[in-house]
């Protein structure tokens, strides 16, 4: 019966260390996770002492058994710190472990491998060795000197103040870690009963060391947190990195993912705006939530919720890290721009009537006026069909124009390069197809000048600036100059400068500009600077203003990369 007890007891202890290295190579897996390799450390630690003292039962060689005593001993004393370790590390605290006074605790399992392995000379761990056989095993008795027991207590005390961090986090973010949690801190339980039991000589049999047979408990539980409930998928370092950003200061719907990209957190606002998803016991996945995954959010930055509360939403994206700058998972903002959408479409559908109907109207009015312009007999008559037809054409192109300004508002920027003398030549072909009487010079200095920017916007500004020079001109000449050089600044670029003959453009019309918005006491006449000034925006350059016998715009557009 006894030599079963014993042959038990060696089972269960080589047992729980073949488990606890099966966890560690789990774990190994895990290794970039919070808090995973510092748990490595602890399960690495119990895996040797369970296996040395499952052996050291066995040998009954004095030499062999003290060696095999001391690394179960030392391995007892690793325990707590590096628990002590994952427990900072997983509830997000591990900027805490390069402090000095983590350093102090560091110091003492590792002071206490120098005295073990140096024993025989002090004495100051153990002393008084020797065998005292039961259940047929080769256990042993000795006194444990006191830096032995602070040792052992102070490996139980670091590995209680890590449980503590994790009933912190069980309290903190309610259900969420609480199986997984609750499975670590219970798995120190039966170690530390079998640590004191042996440490202070109780029970019957007090040279046997019942720690390494429970840590079979141990291990099991600890498998049950990291294999079956996947414990650093979801860990409370994503959410106190997620505290440390102002989670609970925004009133917009806030959505806290971890790694897996599973929801691990919510406000207030994003339950109400997701009452029926979010209801559900956490984490939940992403997908299921909003219907798409992270990737597509990142790319169009935009979602339309369809529920009570719902509408159209701009997100924003948060990486979060530990404070070892390790991945924890990520915060997604949701941004109600629904009346903004709805506007820009009510706009766009305005701004495509408008047009239309523009178009068709003026092309009645225009041959009406024709018709009448035609009755020769009637010279006043004649005369104001002129003017409506002048009017109208006018109308018609507005709305041309309008549909350039919107293109332009839309485009997305194509950079590419060019040279500036090809776009100068395709200009003046262009204008001087539309006014047959105008007038337009180029130079470009030097002659192979090139430019990096879109073709297509820098060919509307250019095409604009000449038409605004040519359609107000009140002399007969219709003239328009364009010279072209290199920008004197360090980041290159080109200078175009454009010349007319006209009246100075209207303060207001510059102020318009500049201020970025029409007011109902500032009203600009045209849209033709307009699409210039947007033009310019695009191409991130600049434009000034200045009156010297006539109009100078110069725009200084840089190379686009």
């Amino acid at each position: 019966m006894s030599g079963a007890l014993g042959a038990g007891i060696v089972f269960a202890s080589l047992g729980a260390s073949f488990g606890a290295l099966y966890l560690l190579q789990y774990l190994y897996h895990q290794r970039e996770r919070s808090g995973a390799s510092w748990f490595m450390g602890n399960i690495a630690s119990v895996a040797a002492f369970c296996g040395s003292y499952g052996i050291a039962l066995l040998v009954f060689e004095p030499t062999l058994r003290v060696a095999l005593g001391a690394v179960a001993f030392v391995s007892v004393c690793f325990m707590g710190p590096f628990f002590l370790a994952f427990g900072l590390d997983y509830t997000g605290r591990g900027d805490l472990i390069r402090t000095p006074l983590f350093g102090i605790v560091a110091v003492v399992p590792l002071l206490t491998v120098v005295l073990a392995v140096t024993n025989p000379v002090h004495g100051l761990v153990w002393r008084d060795f020797q065998f005292d056989p039961v259940f047929g095993l080769a256990t042993v008795v000795y006194t444990v000197q006191p830096w032995g027991v602070f040792a052992v207590l102070f490996s139980i005390g670091t590995a209680a103040v890590g449980s503590l961090l994790l009933i912190g986090a069980i309290l903190s973010y309610g259900p969420l870690y609480r199986r997984e949690a609750i499975a670590v801190i219970l798995s120190t339980v039966p170690p530390s009963v079998g640590v004191f039991v042996w440490l202070f000589e109780l029970g019957p049999v007090p040279q046997l060391h019942l720690t390494a047979p429970l840590m079979l408990v141990h291990v099991s539980l600890d498998a049950y947190a990291f294999v079956g409930t996947h414990m650093f998928q979801t860990n409370p370092a994503t959410q106190r990195t997620a505290e440390r950003t102002g989670l609970d200061s925004l009133s917009d719907p806030v959505l806290v993912l971890d790694t897996e990209q599973q929801i691990v957190r919510v406000n207030d606002r994003a339950e109400e705006l997701f009452p029926s998803t979010l209801s559900n016991a956490l984490p939940i996945a992403l997908g299921t939530v909003l219907g798409v995954g992270l990737e597509t959010l990142r790319e169009t930055e935009e979602i339309r919720v369809e529920t009570e509360r719902g509408g159209t939403f701009a997100v924003s994206y948060t990486a979060l890290t530990d404070p070892r700058d390790t991945p924890v998972g990520s915060m997604l903002v949701l941004y109600d721009v629904t009346e903004d959408r709805q506007r820009e479409q009510q706009l766009a559908v305005l701004n495509r009537v408008l047009r239309h109907n523009l178009r068709n109207e003026t092309t009645v009015i225009s041959g009406y006026a024709d018709l009448l312009g035609g009755d020769v007999d009637d010279l006043q008559r004649a005369t104001r069909a002129g003017k409506i037809e002048a009017a109208s054409d006018r109308l018609l192109s507005i709305a041309e124009k309008v549909g350039t300004f919107e293109s332009v508002q839309e485009r997305e920027r194509q950079p590419a390069p060019l040279a500036v003398s090809t776009v100068l030549a395709d200009v003046e072909r262009s204008c001087s197809a539309a006014h047959s009487d105008a007038t337009i010079e180029w130079t470009v200095t030097p002659p192979e000048l090139r430019l990096r920017t879109d073709p297509v916007l820098l060919s509307v500004l250019l095409d604009n600036l000449v038409e605004n020079a040519i359609i107000h001109s009140e002399v007969p000449e219709q003239t328009a100059s364009i010279s072209v050089s290199d920008a004197s600044n360090a980041d290159g670029g080109v200078v175009f400068e454009i010349r007319d003959r006209n009246e100075r453009i209207p303060e207001i019309e510059i102020e318009t500009l500049r201020a970025g918005d029409e007011t109902p006491l500032q009203h600009g006449q045209g849209i033709g600077l307009w699409i210039v000034y947007w033009c310019v925006q695009k191409l991130r350059g600049s434009i000034d203003f200045e009156y010297d016998d006539g109009n100078v715009l110069t725009v200084t557009l840089p190379n686009l990369t």
